[in-house]
């Protein structure tokens, strides 16, 4: 009987522990939909990559709408929609999350989709390559929803 009381607080306080890490909400999805900033870019055939300048600020703004808008230094360089699909590369590769661009950025004019693969997606970070040899890279920072830039929020 003593071995029953002297282990009974010991068997309250793992009990309680235990009812104490239940979470007591859902946990949202981690998303795309947000404000990015630009933080480091590079790849290329020297696969370097560097982090931004100070004085340059490359944005991206992907709407639940599905519309995205490219900003440098606070001018709108880019402006159209966007899709994620999830894509396999090849019959032994595993699927990727892909960002489709859709970008009339071309010299004739005449809009496509950019395609950027999502190789890591946290809540506070994106990062993208464009994949295949000498792919693009960059590196992406959400930033806080309490900001506004550029009028939006």
């Amino acid at each position: 009987m003593t071995t029953i009381q002297r282990f009974a607080p010991l068997l309250v306080m793992a009990i309680s522990s235990l009812s104490a890490c239940q979470r007591t909400h859902d946990v949202a999805p981690v998303t795309v939909e947000g404000e990015w900033r630009l933080t480091v870019s590079g790849g290329g055939i020297t696969g370097k990559m560097d982090a931004v300048p100070a004085g340059q600020d490359s944005r991206l703004m992907l709407g639940a709408n599905q519309q995205y808008s490219r900003y440098y230094n606070g001018q709108l360089q880019e402006s159209s929609t966007y899709e994620v699909r999830t894509v396999k590369h090849s019959y032994d590769s595993g699927e990727d999350k892909v960002l489709f661009f859709k970008s009339a950025n071309s010299p004739n004019g005449q809009s496509y989709d950019r395609q950027e693969i999502i190789t890591s997606l946290t809540d506070s970070r994106m990062e993208l390559t464009t994949g295949g040899g000498c792919a693009i890279n960059s590196v992406y920072e959400r930033v806080s929803s309490g900001v506004t830039y550029c009028g939006v929020k």
